[in-house]
């Protein structure tokens, strides 16, 4: 223990006379981790936004969509209206949620605007929203049976036109008047630039009498979703080949969420760690260099007594510790960088789910940074550690 304290004040004293080279040396290491720290604390917090947006469009829910879909339900792929009756009749559905989603030409003010539409019947009611966590900012819900309305998201309301859209304008939709009767609360996803209609209007307007794009299932609650998804899949195959449909749990979509964010981190660390490596190379060659500076010293130090493993120690230390010390400093920095970007994002208009801080992530940063000091310092080390007492003194 003795040793290792006079070994790591020596180093110290050999970092501190060439202040420039070690921290230039550093700056390698504090660069690569804190792009990993950053990206994958970004990535991890994008995930907690994912899932927190997730339950607000419907975590509740079973979702019965085309086989073949990618993403969200769009306007690409139908079903039969009819498999409506079909999913009903499983036991534990409370209720059936048709949706169709399109696109039409909305007119504001002599201004025209491509908008996004999905709609649902409104004989649900605000049923058709109250799985999804959505509220009216101004406004309200459909009445069962309406007709000739639009509920419309907060983007739709505020940012789409130059002019605002209010309560009871009118809004012109493939140049069909609709009264809107409700502005959404921001959510920071797709569905602040929706708007919402019923089901029967959307069919005239896209022109889709007998298709929908999507059914939305709620189950009864404190029923398993999983065995409920499991038999309406059961009984749609007795009218549908299974290659026809698809139907999606709460926890298979989840899933889904994570498994692509899992593998964009992966992504994204691996880009991180090329930066990492370039430092672990300037680690090394700074250490060749100390080595190539200090022949004479080791010399030195073997004629008075130390030994092969004395030597490798110290090199070996110093390199740890120019790791480490970059590993500190760039797990902050790639902190502070996390935060920037939640920051950014907010000022932009992005929701993105505060920075989760993780223990592990720094700690593992770290280590990660002191073993790649460590490591790139064994070749010198050795090479240090094997020079011949004699030939060291007459280096010049």
């Amino acid at each position: 223990m003795l040793k290792l304290k006079e070994y790591s004040k020596y180093t110290f004293k050999q970092m501190k006379s060439r202040k420039v080279r070690a921290w230039l040396t550093i700056l390698g290491i504090i660069i690569g981790i804190a792009a990993i720290v950053g990206l994958v604390t970004i990535s991890k917090s994008m995930n907690y936004a994912v899932q927190e947006q997730f339950e607000k469009m419907g975590i509740s829910s079973i979702r019965v969509v085309p086989a073949g879909l990618n993403g969200p339900p769009n306007g690409a792929l139908d079903l039969d209206a009819d498999l409506k009756e079909q999913i009903e009749k499983v036991k534990g559905v409370e209720y059936v949620n048709p949706v169709l989603i399109g696109y039409v030409t909305g007119s504001h003010n002599n201004e025209e605007e491509s908008l996004r539409v999905n709609s649902y019947d409104t004989d649900l009611s605000d049923k058709g929203f109250l799985d999804t966590d959505i509220k009216a900012e101004q406004g309200r819900f459909f009445s069962p049976g309406e007709k000739g309305s639009v509920v419309i998201g907060y983007d739709v309301a505020y940012d789409t036109f130059d002019k605002d859209i209010h309560l009871q304008n009118t809004l012109k939709l493939n140049d069909e008047k609709f009264k809107v009767i409700g502005i959404l609360e921001k959510t920071g996803t797709d569905i602040d630039d929706m708007l919402y209609m019923g089901l029967e209007d959307a069919r005239l307007l896209l022109n889709k009498p007998d298709t929908v794009n999507a059914f939305v299932v709620q189950t009864a609650s404190g029923l398993d979703a999983t065995e409920i998804g499991e038999k309406i899949k059961q009984r749609l195959e007795r009218t549908l080949d299974e290659e026809e449909f698809d139907v999606f749990t709460p926890e298979q979509l989840l899933k889904q969420i994570g498994d692509i964010l899992g593998i964009i981190q992966i992504v994204l660390a691996s880009i991180a760690s090329i930066s990492l490596l370039v430092g672990a190379i300037g680690i090394m060659n700074s250490m060749f260099t100390a080595v190539l500076e200090r022949t004479r010293e080791i010399g030195v130090m073997k004629a008075i007594g130390a030994t092969r493993r004395d030597i490798l120690t110290i090199f070996l230390i110093e390199a740890g510790l120019m790791g480490t010390a970059g590993g500190i400093i760039g797990a902050l920095v790639g902190t502070g960088m996390a935060f920037l970007v939640e920051y950014g994002a907010k000022l932009a208009g992005y929701s993105l789910s505060s920075v989760h801080i993780d223990i592990n992530i720094l700690l593992g940063a770290i280590l990660f940074s002191f073993l790649i000091g460590s490591i790139a310092g064994i070749i010198p080390a050795y090479r240090a550690s094997s020079l011949k007492p004699v030939d060291a003194l007459r280096y010049e």
